[in-house]
């Protein structure tokens, strides 16, 4: 026995309002049922939202590097400098440090070496970085990236709220729909709710800084940052 046809209503949430002042005929009352199927409507609608907060972590990535007529002598300076610095940085309290990638290569036009490696800067109080990476900067390293982050705890309570805000945004413009068709919103059939990861960190590549016996710590002033949530659904209208 053929299967009675069930009108899908699919609504952009900006293309429907013009639909129904045009007198578009997208929904219709599905035709009496099968045993086991339900009658009605079923409109499918999506929904976004976003929310703002205030970064509360701050990382900063120095890169360590040095050139010459030998891999060994390179990843010597390299490895040398990095101990130093680590050292360094784990004496300012706040401050977490860890290395990044390390890459040793090749120059064949110059015939020489290079070797490089990333240290990594985090922490929730900005000055004490701040001044730290401003003597790294003093002693030659170079500033790959400073950036700043929702901590953790603070990104999963702003992706709960951009949820929670995207699934009412989706409740409340299938009940206007439903009005709109002289209808009424009998069930919840499907969800789907979708949050986006935090924003990956823009690296801002600086030249090597020169060595002196004082330098100006870096200014970083940190702006919001988005989390955003989608909320899609199937809902089954009625008389």
């Amino acid at each position: 026995m053929t299967r009675p046809f069930l009108p899908r209503l699919v609504l952009p949430a900006v293309a429907f309002c013009g639909l129904l002042a045009a007198g578009g005929a997208w929904a219709q009352q599905a035709p009496a049922p099968e045993a086991g199927i339900e009658a009605g409507t079923v409109l499918t609608l999506s929904e976004a939202a976003e929310v703002l907060r205030a970064p509360d972590e701050v990382r900063a990535t120095l890169r360590v590097e040095a050139r010459g007529a030998s891999a060994a002598a390179v990843q010597a300076q390299v490895n040398g400098a990095m101990a130093g610095a680590l050292e360094q940085a784990r004496a300012v309290q706040g401050v977490q440090a860890s290395t990044g990638g390390y890459w040793t290569g090749r120059n064949e036009e110059k015939r020489d070496w290079t070797a490089t490696q990333a240290l990594i800067l985090r922490g929730t109080e900005p000055a004490p970085l701040l001044d730290l990476a401003g003597k790294l900067q003093a002693q030659g390293l170079a500033m790959g990236g400073l950036d700043w982050m929702l901590s953790r705890p603070l990104e999963v309570e702003a992706r709960k709220e951009a949820g929670r805000m995207a699934i009412e945004a989706l409740r409340q413009r299938a009940e206007a729909v439903a009005a709109q068709l002289g209808l009424r919103v009998a069930r919840l059939s499907k969800l789907q709710v979708e949050v986006a990861s935090q924003p990956m960190p823009r690296m801002r590549v600086a030249m090597m800084a020169a060595r002196q016996e004082a330098a100006p710590p870096p200014v970083s002033a940190p702006e919001a940052v988005p989390v955003s949530a989608t909320a899609s659904g199937e809902f089954l209208l009625r008389p």
